[in-house]
């Protein structure tokens, strides 16, 4: 009976152990949003998996849009291409995260997955076919509805919430196999002997679901019927799945650990003993013919998933030899470690005497084991995303750098424009301080931007800003566009006779609408639309809020769509890294001058930014003393332009914005205020080389361009 219970305790052991590993894995990978969302994205670098979205994406595109039916190879084409591009991987990692808590939930029955703003990446990369692009709906998105509309959906639905109950009793299995473990070496007589088979099982165990996790998306896609799931099978096996192979591997070693700490306390195992045997009773006919046809039918399998899949045969056997010389080398070091003392040595020699303790030898070769075996256990503990770290650092840029990626946020310098919206290619805009509007200052490599806002309404083909908002703001009107400039508002404003022509709403003004205004939801929505076709870019916004409360902003950010991009973290140190950022997909910091009170993610701007002075009239006055914000701020706002109200001057931008000239301000600026400034801000960023001195601050090489 203590036999028969020792062995069952041994199962036990090596069964909770395995299905601990699994269930640890399986509630980290598949119950974790942000791994799940992660891997989902991850999948669609899979050919099969992308041929498969490619076409749903294709089909309920031209079910909205009918006359597109001709351009479907077209269309199937250029989203396959696309499946697997960084945008598209963005856009589903999003909705993988949004949809997670309806997959695996225990009462819903959708397992729906939104792809939202999938027209504007499907839009962008057909644009070598403006014919078609012009008729992709804007507001496309993919939609993966109940588990009726999925092959197998309700299968998956099933195991899902099989999964999500499993996950909790991953600790439960762990403690029985580490529980059991003990108790059977209590139980055992030869407890050597029980070690060692524990040992071998758990190798052998942990090996074989390693072999199913390898290959068994292989098969099963080989035995499905369907060829679409038969593709998402081969697609998303090795992404979900393959990873669980590395931690029964490392699980497997640890089983060999404990083997060759054991036998080389016994005897060296003799390998070529070993195989002989096995050799001669595979091919030595069995006794009995029951057992005959059986065996044969196993060769025959054998030989033919040889053939077949003749890399994988490889694979194993390159493993399975791997193991052996992991397990020699562990013996002898084993042995190696337990003659370094007398003591040892002493029992090594008296090992066949009975009558003389062992104890040293044991102590050392079992402290050994301990120290492999929990090394191994450590590991396996390990996140997901450090134990593929192994695979080597990611080359995917973070602002344009990958060596922008691991630093936090208030180690970056980030290209900025001041007045950002008032730009000389928007017509009816006066007195402009930058070349290009927003969506051109993105694409030339600005991050930061320095905008003002304020209530206006149409009046004919102007904006009249709705300046009883505003009162108190008239004197920082005219000390920021001067007599001429409030005067030239003023005669125009006068000129706007008539109804409004539209409802009041927030515009993107410097001072005056009058003088040049935007929507600001449209512009908001061209920065979104600039996020997700660049999923790995940081933005930092500073508002100057003249009359539109927080609340009014906030509305300006839901409804663009923005918001779902707003960095809702804590805005003191230790900030996060800027692939922190990416990888939560909060990657818009949003800061008011005035006031942010009752939106969370909105924040004073001199709670959290130092400047410097902003008020310069000739180069020589540059300053890098303390402005707003005094010197508690952890972000810190370089103001770099020459003012010349109203109009600015590009030709003063050539001389303050030259490379050398900006490079020193910079530098300087960084010695003297030791700390890094956040936002480099000037005008007429196409002027001189504000990029290329914010590379050169980052210490970075020229850009690589976003995929």
């Amino acid at each position: 009976m203590r036999a028969s219970l020792a062995v069952l305790c041994g199962v036990l052991c090596v069964a909770g152990l395995v299905f601990g590993v699994v269930f640890t894995y399986a509630s980290r990978t598949l119950f974790d949003p942000s791994r799940f969302s992660q891997r989902t994205a991850d999948s669609l670098a899979e050919p099969a998996v992308a041929r498969v979205v490619a076409g749903e994406v294709t089909d309920q595109i031209i079910a909205a849009r009918r006359d597109l039916t001709a351009y479907r190879p077209v269309i199937v084409g250029t989203v396959e291409y696309i499946v697997s591009s960084a945008p598209f991987r963005a856009l589903v990692r999003r909705a993988a995260k949004k949809a997670h808590a309806t997959l695996i939930s225990e009462t819903g029955e959708s397992i729906s997955l939104a792809v939202a703003d999938l027209g504007v990446v499907v839009r962008n990369a057909l644009a070598m076919y403006p014919q078609i692009a012009e008729k992709i709906p804007e507001k496309a998105q993919l939609v993966l509805g109940s588990p009726e509309d999925w092959p197998n959906g309700k299968l998956l639905h099933r195991v899902l919430r099989v999964g999500h109950r499993l996950r909790v009793r991953s600790v439960v299995w762990l403690s029985v196999g580490f529980a059991t473990g003990v108790i059977g070496l209590w139980l055992s007589r030869r407890r050597d002997g029980y070690l060692l088979r524990v040992g071998i099982g758990l190798a052998i165990t942990a090996f074989v679901v390693g072999l199913v996790a390898r290959f068994g998306g292989h098969v099963i896609a080989a035995l499905t019927d369907s060829p679409v799931v038969s593709d998402l099978v081969r697609g998303m096996w090795p992404v979900f799945v393959g990873p669980l192979a590395l931690r029964m591997l490392i699980l497997a070693a640890i089983g060999l650990v404990l083997v060759a700490g054991v036998t080389s306390l016994l005897q060296k195992v003799q390998f070529g003993a070993i195989g002989t045997a096995i050799w001669r009773r595979l091919t030595a006919r069995p006794e009995r013919s029951r057992w005959a046809f059986p065996r044969a039918f196993l060769f025959v399998v054998a030989g033919i998933l040889v053939v077949v899949f003749p890399s994988f045969a490889i694979e194993v056997l390159i493993v399975v030899l791997g193991g052996v010389l992991f397990f020699v080398g562990l013996q002898e070091v084993f042995t190696i470690a337990a003659r370094f003392y007398p003591q040892a040595q002493a029992a090594i020699e008296a090992a066949t005497d009975r009558r003389r303790s062992a104890w040293p030898r044991v102590a050392i070769v079992g402290g050994l084991v301990l120290m492999l075996a929990g090394a191994g256990a450590y590991w396996l503990s390990r996140d997901d995303d450090v134990v593929s770290a192994v695979a080597g650092p990611t080359l995917d840029p973070c602002n344009l750098h990958p060596e922008l990626c691991d630093r936090p946020l208030n180690e970056v310098a980030f290209a900025t424009t001041h007045n950002s919206m008032a730009a000389a290619d928007i017509s009816n805009w006066m007195f402009p301080n930058q070349e290009r509007g927003l969506l051109g200052q993105l694409e030339d490599g600005v991050r930061g931007f320095l905008i003002d806002i304020h209530f206006g309404v149409p009046v004919g083909d102007r904006i009249r800003t709705e300046l009883e908002d505003e009162k108190a703001s008239m004197d920082k009107y005219t000390e920021v566009l001067g007599a001429e400039g409030v005067d030239a508002a003023m005669r125009i404003r006068n000129r706007l006779v008539g109804e409004p022509s539209g409802d009041r709403e927030v515009y993107l003004c410097h001072g005056f609408c009058e003088l040049g205004a935007e929507r600001f939801v449209d512009a908001l929505e061209g920065v979104r639309d600039f996020l997700i076709e660049n999923p790995r870019e940081v933005l930092i916004f500073v508002i100057q809020d003249e009359g539109v409360a927080p609340a009014d902003v906030a509305a300006c950010f839901e409804k663009s769509g923005l918001l779902e991009f707003v960095y809702q973290g804590s805005v003191t140190p230790p900030w996060p890294t800027l692939r922190e950022m990416i990888d939560s997909d909060q990657r818009v910091l949003v800061f008011a001058e005035n006031d942010a009170e009752g939106v969370p993610w909105y924040h004073r701007v001199w709670d959290v930014f130092q400047e410097t002075p902003y008020r310069f009239l000739d180069p020589t006055q540059f300053s890098n003393k303390a402005g707003r914000g005094g010197k508690e701020g952890s972000l810190l706002l370089m103001n770099h332009w020459i003012e010349t109200t109203p109009a600015p001057k590009p030709s003063n931008a050539e001389m303050v914005n030259a490379y050398d000239f900006l490079l020193a301000r910079a530098r300087a600026c960084k010695r003297e205020r030791k700390m890094m400034p956040t936002l480099i801000a000037v005008d007429f960023y196409g002027t001189g080389d504000l990029v290329r001195v914010v590379d050169a601050m980052n210490g970075v090489e020229e850009p690589v361009l976003a995929q």
